[in-house]
């Protein structure tokens, strides 16, 4: 994909989504690039707000989106610049000095204060300014990002680091071509180049470990002083932590207690004390000496905690001596083009000794495995008047959809697109969106992907725990209707005459999970209809009728005069706010009571549903272990007896495999599958199941 054909795939989802929500093209053009950048590890969650004013000394002021809730206490500023052309238009130095400056001036009137003055206390901008106004120094830095969908001038190399109220400040560009870059990159973030000479003259003395004829990987192990670990968090914060352990480290906090207390009192024992970090990398550079100079695609796989502990100690501790604490670290060097499951793997044996749960690697996880194979056989029911049956394409990696779809040519490309239409793919944090707001949990929701996806991790985690085969085609498609409900509610309350423009997603997920709170109370044990929103593939006119005059109480909520926190979309994120939407008294209207289903009849379909998964579970196993060539097999078996993992009973088993005597039992291929794991954990690696 070129970047003219970006550009028009960009603008064709801004204009859909401005349709679907009634906003205007702008600020549809911020939130998407936005979410992708909130998926790249750039914020938390970015929220649009659109404000152009005039501040003191009549300059001009504009932001349109912020993030206030970094891990690493950064906060993010936004300025957009959407063209919205049939072409790419270059976008010039003056131009992007002058909008970057707009949202400078911006924010140092908010934290001076003289923004508040004589500006009514319900814009959205006031809000954010007062916020700003009262974090004062505790932020640890502001990042102002100008996006684009023109093309940047090459000739703006970099901009010079600025303060306000004593905070550093850095700028970030994306323009169309960045933004290309980062959507064809196989990571889910942009690599990070760091120059290791900026914090430490002569690089990182380190000792290259020999490891055998392997040439997957190469280990460097390095003892950094812990004000050069502070100072790479305070540059780049939380980029250089790998996602899973970002997600990990969002619910917790910040500053481990023990880390503290051997900084300040024994900072030279740190580093008999501390565990240390381990880090990927996709490249280094070495000087005469071995040391390392530079890193490409650092990341933090182990040892986040460590990391942002010691930016903060730093910061706010006085008496931290930080060049006396040394922290020790592993980096492996790798290339993930030749297996992208490296960096995953690594992640999770290296926190395998830690409290870490399953659910902080849950990007690959078995459960989406289940839903992929799902989303590839269940047929959608065919729309009336049509005979073309589609389906929903669930995303499991990054940019999965249109990998597939680019690896088709001409014709075969088109039957892709209409067997899996654009408009019916979905991917993780949507899921976990839908899933979350249906479970009650708006206020999570509203905390943004990262986190919300988080919960949605654990949630799914116990569950599966328990009983895997719940996760079955009945689940399937009760996620893909609560997913048409979310977004048919979302469309209907972009378009509605009393919608106020702003806090759009946190209405909707507020909406949506009020709704299941009014069914689960008043429904005299009915259940919505779930099944009916599939079989047609759309909402009821009644139920979303009831659903918009939900919206309408949850909008009068959540810009309440007296709610608890003036900024409406940090109120949206309190439990409180969720308190107080449930408390509304709501009946379900007669019109509305047609959307919902016995509760026997979907219990018995679901019963039906997990008995069909146990079917398909044992046949899934067997088709994997008839696909092992019987070689491998026989070197399974010789492998399991030398370390005592075959037991005489498995032998018969494995006989089967070995020498082609017949196919196995569903049992017995469960049994062959628990040796393999068994086998892989202790270093057996012909193959996996």
């Amino acid at each position: 994909m070129d970047v003219r054909e970006f550009h028009q795939s960009l603008l064709a989802e801004v204009g859909l989504r401005a349709d679907a929500e009634g906003d205007y093209m702008q600020s549809a053009f911020t939130r998407t690039v936005g979410e992708r950048l909130a998926e790249a590890g750039e914020f938390e969650s970015l929220e649009v707000l659109d404000f152009e004013g005039t501040g003191k000394r009549r300059r001009t002021l504009r932001v349109n989106g912020y993030d206030l809730d970094n891990q690493d206490a950064s906060v993010a500023l936004v300025v957009s610049l959407f063209n919205g052309g049939g072409y790419v238009e270059s976008v010039g130095v003056p131009e992007i000095k002058a909008q970057l400056k707009s949202l400078q001036s911006y924010l140092e009137d908010a934290v001076d204060g003289s923004f508040l003055e004589g500006r009514e206390h319900s814009d959205p901008a006031y809000q954010l300014a007062s916020d700003l106004r009262d974090r004062g120094s505790v932020v640890s830095r502001y990042r102002l990002f100008f996006i684009t969908d023109g093309r940047a001038s090459d000739r703006l190399k970099e901009l010079p680091s600025v303060s306000v109220g004593g905070v550093p400040v850095d700028f970030h560009i994306w323009d169309i071509e960045r933004l290309l870059q980062l959507s064809l990159s196989s990571s889910d973030h942009e690599p990070l180049d760091i120059d290791i000479t900026e914090w430490a003259d002569k690089g990182i003395p380190a000792l290259a470990v020999r490891h055998g004829a392997s040439e997957d990987f190469s280990v460097y192990l390095a003892c950094m002083p812990g004000s050069l670990v502070a100072g790479l968090y305070g540059r780049y914060g939380s980029r250089l932590l790998e996602s899973n352990v970002r997600s990990y480290l969002s619910n917790r906090g910040k500053v481990n207690r023990g880390i503290k207390d051997t900084i300040i009192a024994k900072p030279s024992r740190f580093l008999a004390y501390n565990n240390g970090i381990t880090a990927t990398a996709a490249s280094v550079e070495t000087t005469p000496d071995g040391s390392i100079a530079r890193i490409r695609d650092l990341q933090i796989v182990n040892g986040g905690q460590t990391t942002a502990s010691l930016f903060f100690v730093g910061r706010d501790s006085r008496d931290a001596n930080l060049d006396a604490a040394f922290v020790q670290m592993k980096l492996v060097v790798l290339d993930t083009t030749t297996d992208p499951e490296l960096v995953p793997k690594i992640s999770q044996y290296a926190n395998s000794q830690n409290a870490v749960s399953a659910s902080d690697f849950f990007s690959n996880h078995e459960f989406h495995q289940r839903i992929e194979s799902l989303s590839r056989r269940v047929l959608v029911p065919a729309a009336l008047g049509s005979t073309l049956n589609t389906k929903w394409y669930y995303e499991r990696t990054k940019g999965q959809y249109e990998n597939e779809k680019s690896l088709r040519a001409g014709s075969a490309s088109a039957r892709f697109e209409k067997e899996y239409p654009k408009r019916q793919r979905i991917d993780k944090p949507s899921l976990a969106k839908y899933t979350m707001a249906w479970e009650q949990q708006p206020h999570v929701v509203s905390l943004g992907a990262q986190k919300n996806f988080a919960a949605f991790a654990n949630h799914v985690e116990k569950t599966w725990e328990k009983d895997p085969d719940s996760f079955n085609e009945a689940y399937f498609k009760e996620a893909i209707a609560k997913g048409i409900l979310f977004e048919d509610i979302r469309s209907a309350v972009g378009k509605a005459e009393w919608y106020e423009k702003g806090y759009l997603a946190n209405i909707v997920a507020y909406t949506v999970a009020k709704i299941a709170n009014v069914v689960a109370q008043s429904a005299r044990g009915r259940v919505l209809d779930f099944e009916r929103i599939w079989r047609e593939q759309k909402v009821q006119p009644s139920l979303l009728a009831f659903a918009l005059d939900i919206a309408q109480e949850v909008q009068a909520v959540l810009t309440s005069d007296t709610r608890a926190v003036q900024n409406v979309t940090e109120w949206a994120k309190k439990p409180e706010c969720w308190n107080r939407v449930r408390a509304l008294r709501v009946e379900i209207p007669v019109t509305a009571a047609a959307g919902l289903a016995d509760p026997v009849a979907v219990a018995t379909a679901k019963r039906q549903a997990k008995d069909n998964q146990k079917i398909d579970n044992g046949i899934d196993k067997v088709v994997k272990v008839m696909d092992v060539p019987a070689a491998h097999w026989a070197e399974l078996r010789d492998f399991g007896l030398a370390n005592r993992l075959v037991a005489e009973k498995d032998l018969s088993i494995l006989k089967l495999v070995t020498n082609g005597m017949g196919i196995p039992s569903d049992r017995q291929a469960a049994r062959l599958c628990a040796i393999v794991e068994a086998a892989n954990s202790r270093g057996f690696e012909t193959f996996q199941l």
